[in-house]
C-alpha cells in the first residue's frame, strides 16, 4: 500500500538515518518521505567535507555537517527548504515517474518547471531543486530538495571551502544559479510545498514519525566523526599561516581522516626544527586547529629556551 511518511523532527542526523531505515524496509508500493532539517550541510557519500565547505563557519553558526548514503553534491538545508524521498523496489523504479510527480506538485503551486542536466529542476533557468538517487540490493530511493525560502547568505558561506590549498580525489560540487520559490510567489511556504506533495501523491495513508515513535538504527553511526570524516577520499592539503617571524606552510596527506604524511616548513630567517611536531601529528586524526595547536605549542616552548 502506498504511504506518505512525514518527519516531525528537524534533526538532520535523525532524518538522514530515518530515510535510510525506510529505504532499507522498502516495499513493492512506492512510499514518499517528506522532511525538513535545521541548518546543515549534507554531503554526498564520495565527497570530501574539507573541499565542500568552511568547517570553521559551520562551527561558528551551529550548522551541522552530515554525510548521506547516496552520491551527488553537497547541499545546504535549513527550515526554508523541503526534502522529498521516493522509496520503492529498484525493479519498479522510474526516474521519469519521480520527476513528473515533483513537477506536478510544483505546478499546483504555479511553478511550471523543467528538468535539466542530470539532476536539476529549473524555473526560468534558475535551479530550485537538486536530485540524487541510491540503490542497494533491490531497494531504491530517489530524493531531492526544494528551495522555498532558504537563507542564501548562510548557504553561500557554508558551502565555500576555507582558504586552504587542497588537492582532493573526491567529487567536487558544481555550483549553479539558484532561486527560492517564494521569490516567484511570496505565498509559497514550506508547508504549502509539503501540502502540494501530499495532494499530488494522492494517498490518505499518512504516518508521522518523531524520536518517540521511530528509532532508526544508524542514527548514532551517521552522527559520528568516523562516518563524517573517515569516509572521505584520500587528499593532499597545504595549510598556511602568517606569523611575525614569517610564514609556516604545512603539507599533509590524509586518508580515512588520518594524517599519513606531514611536512612543516617556514620561510623564517630563524631556524626551527618541526620534526617533533611532524612525529606527533603522524597517524593522528586530521583536525586543522589541532595541527596549529601542536605547532604553536612547539613555538612557545622553543621561544622559552632561546
Amino acid at each position: 500500500m502506498k504511504k506518505i511518511i512525514i518527519s516531525q523532527e528537524f534533526d538532520p542526523y535523525f532524518n538522514i538515518a530515518a530515510e535510510h531505515q525506510l529505504f532499507s524496509d522498502s516495499q513493492e508500493d512506492m512510499h514518499l518521505f517528506l522532511w525538513q532539517n535545521d541548518s546543515s550541510v549534507i554531503i554526498g557519500r564520495n565527497q570530501n567535507l574539507y573541499a565542500e565547505c568552511d568547517i570553521a563557519y559551520l562551527k561558528e553558526h551551529n550548522i551541522k555537517a552530515v554525510r548521506r548514503f547516496s552520491g551527488g553534491g553537497a547541499v545546504y538545508h535549513d527550515k526554508g527548504n523541503v526534502n522529498f524521498t521516493f522509496i520503492i523496489k529498484e525493479s519498479s523504479a522510474s526516474h521519469d515517474c519521480f520527476i513528473k510527480l515533483v513537477q506536478a506538485a510544483m505546478l499546483r503551486l504555479g511553478i511550471d518547471c523543467e528538468f535539466s542536466g542530470r539532476n536539476d529542476l529549473l524555473f526560468k533557468n534558475r535551479k530550485f531543486s537538486g536530485h540524487a538517487y541510491y540503490a542497494d540490493g533491490d531497494n531504491y530511493m530517489y530524493h531531492g530538495t526544494v528551495l522555498v525560502n532558504v537563507n542564501f547568505e548562510q548557504l553561500e558561506n557554508a558551502l565555500t571551502p576555507s582558504n586552504i590549498k587542497l588537492k582532493s580525489k573526491g567529487i567536487r560540487s558544481v555550483r549553479s544559479r539558484v532561486i527560492n520559490l517564494w521569490e516567484t510567489d511570496n505565498t509559497i511556504t514550506p508547508q504549502a510545498v509539503i501540502h502540494a506533495f501530499v495532494e499530488t501523491f494522492e494517498c490518505t495513508n499518512i504516518e508521522y514519525i518523531n524520536k518517540s515513535n521511530f528509532h532508526p538504527h544508524l542514527e548514532k553511526v551517521i552522527s559520528s566523526d568516523d562516518w563524517l570524516f573517515g569516509q572521505s577520499p584520500e587528499f593532499d592539503m597545504e595549510l598556511e599561516r602568517n606569523y611575525p617571524f614569517g610564514t609556516i606552510s604545512v603539507y599533509i596527506n590524509v586518508a580515512d581522516n588520518l594524517i599519513q604524511n606531514v611536512k612543516i616548513n617556514t620561510d623564517s630567517l630563524k631556524l626551527y626544527d618541526f620534526k617533533a611536531c611532524e612525529k606527533k601529528l603522524y597517524k593522528s586524526l586530521f583536525h586543522e586547529q589541532a595541527i596549529w595547536d601542536c605547532i604553536e605549542l612547539y613555538l612557545s616552548n622553543h621561544l622559552k629556551f632561546t
